[in-house]
């Protein structure tokens, strides 16, 4: 499950799993660490791998915390917002992938997932004409991103997912074939076969080099907003989305969650709790 922790419990809870990968002892065949990055716990638990590659794919994914975090007043993502309005802005070939990634799953899932939510995050479904994922201007060839003056890019549904994919192509680089790493309740497995529970599926989902992601309103209730009418998304249960990509499935199962109900566009599995697993449409995995 996606989760964050209050900050009476932070301290505790990293200290508690911090002794148990300790307690594994230094000749213990797992690289198994938990650091705190991206306001949410991080565990890599990668069998055999060097301890070098576990540091590295954690340093990757607090690069790109100061890339897309909006909690920075210095990322790149914040400095872009503040060019809203401005013309287009030149900016780096990381975060130019990150926001064209964004505006593709936008398109996918029809609008359900919008990066372009922010102004609805900060002042309410008045903001509304401030969101369209459609209105933002990327040109390729010179690199820049246009936002229209009052627009903002939120990150908040892809982020960690987009974190995750880049934090697995370092650990595979490095010659791992077999993590796992879970991203404050985000799960992306790299090789073997681990075994996820997730809401909706009596049984442990066994997933292999792909992404579990899920979306609901227990932790905080009404943080989902709906890029249609920008109204909080109040609804029982949660909504699912395993796929290959990271991502995808980080953006997917904030659409999953929004409509209530799986899309033909999707192309993965998807479950919805309370209810049976939803039909895989044609072309997605079994």
């Amino acid at each position: 499950m996606k989760f964050n922790l209050n900050k009476k419990s932070r301290s505790a809870v990293l200290i508690a799993l911090s002794l148990a990968a300790n307690a594994l002892g230094a000749d213990h065949p797992h690289a198994q660490r938990v650091r705190w990055t991206m306001g949410t716990l991080c565990e890599i638990d990668a069998p055999g791998a060097p301890d070098a590659a576990v540091s590295a794919a954690f340093a990757e994914i607090e690069r790109w915390d100061r890339i897309l975090s909006l909690y920075k007043k210095e990322s790149e993502a914040s400095a872009l917002n503040r060019a809203a309005g401005t013309g287009p802005a030149k900016v780096s070939a990381d975060l130019y992938a990150a926001v064209e990634a964004s505006l593709r799953l936008a398109r996918e899932t029809g609008g359900a997932f919008d990066p372009t939510i922010l102004p609805v995050l900060r002042g309410g479904p008045a903001q509304l004409p401030l969101v369209g994922w459609s209105k933002v201007r990327l040109d390729p060839a010179a690199r820049t991103i246009e936002l229209p003056a009052g627009m903002g890019l939120d990150f908040g549904g892809i982020g960690k997912g987009w974190a995750l994919d880049k934090a697995a192509a370092v650990l595979r680089e490095a010659g791992v074939s077999r993590a796992m790493i879970n991203f404050g309740g985000q799960i992306l497995a790299i090789g073997g076969e681990w075994p996820v529970t997730v809401p909706g599926r009596a049984e442990p989902l066994i997933v292999k080099d792909a992404s579990v992601s899920v979306s609901g309103d227990t932790e905080h209730p009404g943080h989902i907003k709906s890029p249609f009418d920008g109204l909080a998304v109040r609804r029982p249960g949660a909504a699912v989305a395993v796929l290959g990509s990271a991502a995808e499935a980080d953006a997917w199962s904030t659409a999953l969650y929004v409509l209530g109900k799986t899309p033909p566009s999707f192309r993965g599995r998807s479950f919805f709790d309370p209810g049976t697993p939803a039909t895989t449409h044609k072309g997605g995995r079994s």
